[in-house]
């Protein structure tokens, strides 16, 4: 049947990004992103995972540190996307691998994303779920001078000793 596994790939890729599950489905303009660049639903279950993951941490850490100051959108955005370069490096979706990192970054830059969140993608490294989110949010704060820290400048279990 002409056009079969594509059309399977797409329902499985919805089915990632919108369906019914523990997490939450990812915003509407961050499953369109990842619809226009074809993303495996694999990728799309662990971006959304992510997404949901940050999604808890940003929440809580809010209401816990009201004094707090950061960019949500952005840390969402980032958890979201920041494993999108696999979608050109596809070896990386089931071995270690970085070659996805700059090539997510610029393809959401080519997509139109802002630096400000595009930015995300070549700021990962293996870990567990919540230390990469943590990761993320840890990269969105800004520090007392107002520039923005980034995780491999300062670690991310500084935020245990907020």
């Amino acid at each position: 049947m002409p056009g079969y596994p594509d059309r399977v790939d797409g329902l499985l890729l919805d089915r990632a990004l919108t369906g019914a599950a523990q997490v939450r489905p990812l915003p509407e303009h961050m499953a369109a992103l990842l619809r226009k660049v074809s993303a495996p639903p694999r990728l799309a279950a662990h971006l959304r995972a992510v997404h949901d993951a940050a999604w808890h941490l940003t929440a809580g850490i809010a209401e816990l540190y009201p004094q707090l100051v950061f960019d949500r959108e952005e840390v969402l955005f980032g958890a979201a996307t920041h494993d999108i370069g696999k979608t050109i490096h596809t070896a990386e979706l089931s071995q270690p691998g970085r070659y996805h990192e700059q090539a997510g970054y610029e393809l959401l830059i080519e997509s139109g994303v802002e630096h400000r969140l595009a930015r995300f993608a070549p700021t990962t490294e293996p870990g567990p779920l919540p230390i990469s989110a943590s990761r993320i949010c840890w990269s969105a704060w800004p520090t007392r001078s107002g520039r923005r820290n980034g995780y491999r400048s300062r670690r991310p279990d500084h935020l245990a000793n907020l």
